[in-house]
């Protein structure tokens, strides 16, 4: 079908951006969806394989919405997908549709978007939102999720479940249409949305299937031997084949360590097919934020066209590599699996080195998992065929990886709810929302999400004791005929955090009037909302001297905690980055995330502490945020002053912003020129 065949259904200007982006003829998939209703407002859910066309079906579907007066809201999992959806909607602003992004700020209403057409949000700032009462969300008329097959997902699917029956409840005629890679039961999820579904294994590249083994790589197609061709032994002799015949290569990897040391063994291969000079300045890139030890050996890969990619990586450092990739002037990319399902990243051959896990014990991935990775091979437009080769050591384990993974059966999705933490955390947001004012509505909210359509189990028993908990805590109020909201438990809803961290925060702070710089970081990191560092061997000792000093329990558990927050009090006393990562064994991507989390959670600390009448905790945020003492706090509140500059300016003698207007002629040598002028610029800008 021609996309001119739309225009019974789109005006000319829709599809003139359409073809000024190459799009020209819609897939079989996108044809299917067209025939069975896209264009009618129906519900709908789209399971395709990667790069089969799922998010031009929904891209269209939300044009059609925007010019009939409607609001679109675009769910994804992920930040980085946040970013990447925002980018490609944006062509539709050529035709007067506003987009918008937000995936930040747990507490704010965004009341910016409110003149949005699009909006692209994660599902739990989407939720945030509900939460905090943005007016914008009860405009929505279209909802969009991508990735519903997380709704498995043990970290995400509960919010992503909860915010889809919150939006429904807000409004009975709202649009769904759930994007997902194909999956064993989508029929289950279109029925609970009451939707049309569109199935389909067509993909633009045709996939191949199969295991390296003993130096031959043999390939499957439709369930049979189609392939079969002896490259040598070696990864690097898998990898170099692939080059030679122009195609790029996506490792995945069981750790970081792992991905790492390939990353640089592959890269004597890659440097044989790469220009150092297109490559000159993305080296230069990834050490531009960070040059620290692990920064030195990505740049050192980098240079020779290969490069490795984990969650400890910077954000700038993961964009400098995608896009290095996409343009085609790294061949090589060395992933842990976070990336199959994070960024497009197309390649014409994945291998898959290592298809097991460490959970407590090692296990074999979820075939889920697997069909992630293989949905990356092939690049359209680009490749006849895309590769996924299982890496295997001999003829027993080829069998079994073949019937595990290749000719096995993708896992039924399952809703992950019923767990205590999730029905905690979403009961106290339902009964501070005015969703449920008795137990009766609290269970009958509940038997409107996936959970109950799946097991068709209610869960009275289980709400009961939640609320009796969440009443226990003084964050409702529970008499059997009804349930209302305490002020500290509406609160404690709009904060976004675990009602038992917010049951922490208060039983400290009723304790004591004055919390300590450690005390307030130990108190965070005791909470289930933050990330903890692991423990080394080599960690025990300085940690069980620590813990002893302190009066901390001596048990793995708690000695993490104490970890975590000495490395963050390491970093609001100005320690070098590079210093913290090697002293706690952490990347510079790790230290980020734990200092975002760390600031979020000081912040509702801070709130609750306002609320109790406890003071002195908002500067202890800002020093979070920031990584200083203090007597640096008025300083890094300029945009271009870090805590380094600021640091270097302090000890210059210049300490305030009226130093630095008094001292304008040494700015530039102390910050460089460019900066200097920027920082003056805001100072006089200022009322």
């Amino acid at each position: 079908m021609d996309v001119d065949e739309l225009k019974d259904h789109l005006s000319s200007y829709v599809i003139d951006v359409l073809k000024r982006n190459g799009i020209v003829k819609l897939f079989p998939p996108q044809i299917e969806a067209v025939k069975r209703g896209l264009f009618d407002r129906k519900n709908m859910v789209i399971a395709i394989p990667t790069a089969s066309g799922k998010t031009l079906i929904a891209e269209l579907a939300m044009v059609k919405e925007v010019i009939e007066g409607g609001k679109c809201l675009y769910i994804v999992p992920l930040r980085a997908l946040a970013n990447e959806k925002f980018e490609e909607f944006r062509k539709w602003e050529s035709i007067g549709i506003d987009v918008g992004i937000t995936t930040g700020d747990y507490e704010s209403k965004d009341e910016w978007l409110s003149n949005k057409d699009i909006i692209v949000a994660t599902a739990e700032k989407a939720d945030s939102l509900l939460r905090n009462r943005a007016g914008w969300m009860r405009e929505i008329t279209c909802l969009v999720v991508d990735e519903i097959h997380l709704l498995d997902s043990a970290d995400r699917g509960a919010v992503l479940e909860i915010l889809i029956a919150k939006m429904r409840k807000i409004n009975s005629e709202l649009r769904i249409i759930a994007l997902s890679a194909t999956i064993p039961n989508a029929d289950e999820i279109a029925e609970w949305l009451n939707a049309e579904l569109v199935r389909s294994d067509w993909r633009p590249v045709p996939l191949y299937e199969g295991v390296f083994v003993n130096g031959k790589i043999e390939l499957y197609g439709d369930g049979s031997l189609v392939d079969t061709k002896i490259v040598g032994e070696s990864i690097e002799d898998l990898v170099e084949d692939c080059l030679k015949e122009g195609g790029q290569v996506l490792v995945f990897d069981s750790t970081r360590r792992n991905a790492e040391n390939t990353a640089l063994k592959l890269a004597k291969v890659t440097a044989r097919y790469s220009d150092p000079k297109e490559l000159r300045d993305v080296a230069k890139s990834v050490l531009e934020e960070n040059d620290g030890e692990m920064s030195r050996r990505l740049s050192e890969c980098v240079a020779m066209g290969c490069a490795f990619h984990h969650a400890g990586l910077l954000s700038s450092q993961r964009m400098a590599i995608e896009r290095a990739f996409r343009e085609g002037k790294i061949k090589v990319v060395c992933a842990t699996p976070t990336l199959s399902a994070g960024v497009n990243l197309p390649a014409r051959r994945v291998i898959i080195k290592s298809y097991r896990r460490f959970d407590g014990f090692s296990k074999p991935i979820k075939v889920m998992e697997y069909k992630q990775m293989a949905g990356r091979a092939g690049r359209p437009g680009m490749d006849e065929r895309g590769e996924v080769i299982l890496i295997v050591r001999n003829e027993a384990e080829k069998n079994r990886v073949l019937k595990r993974f290749v000719f096995g059966e993708v896992e039924k999705i399952r809703s992950k709810l019923g767990a205590e933490n999730h029905l905690r955390f979403h009961s106290l947001s339902l009964i501070a929302e005015g969703f449920a004012k008795s137990l009766k509505d609290l269970e009958d909210f509940f038997s409107q999400t996936f959970f109950f359509h799946q097991n068709e189990i209610p869960l009275s028993y289980e709400l009961e004791s939640v609320v009796l908990q969440l009443d226990s805590w003084g964050m409702v109020e529970f008499d059997y005929d009804s349930v209302k909201p305490t002020e500290l438990g509406k609160l404690v809803s709009r904060l976004y955090i675990d009602p038992l961290t917010g049951y922490l925060f208060v039983e400290e702070l009723k304790r004591s009037e004055f919390l300590s710089e450690f005390e307030a970081l130990y108190l965070i990191c005791r909470t289930p909302d933050m990330e903890t560092i692991y423990v080394r061997k080599s960690d025990l000792n300085w940690l069980t001297d620590e813990a002893l000093m302190r009066g901390i329990p001596l048990n793995d558990w708690s000695l993490r905690e104490l970890k975590t927050a000495l490395c963050l009090r390491d970093w609001i006393n100005e320690v070098d980055e590079d210093a913290i990562c090697s002293k706690f064994g952490i990347a510079p991507g790790d230290l980020r995330r734990l200092i975002e989390t760390a600031e979020w959670l000081t912040n509702a600390l801070a709130r609750i502490a306002e609320f109790l009448n406890v003071e002195g905790l908002d500067r202890l945020v800002l020093r979070i945020k920031h990584g200083v003492k203090e007597e640096l706090l008025e300083l890094v509140e300029l945009k271009g002053i870090g805590r380094v500059r600021a640091r270097k300016l302090f000890r210059a003698g210049i300490r305030s912003r009226e130093d630095i207007l008094r001292n304008k002629e040494k700015l530039p040598s102390l910050l460089g020129k460019k900066i200097a002028q920027n920082v003056l610029e805001q100072l006089i800008s200022e009322p």
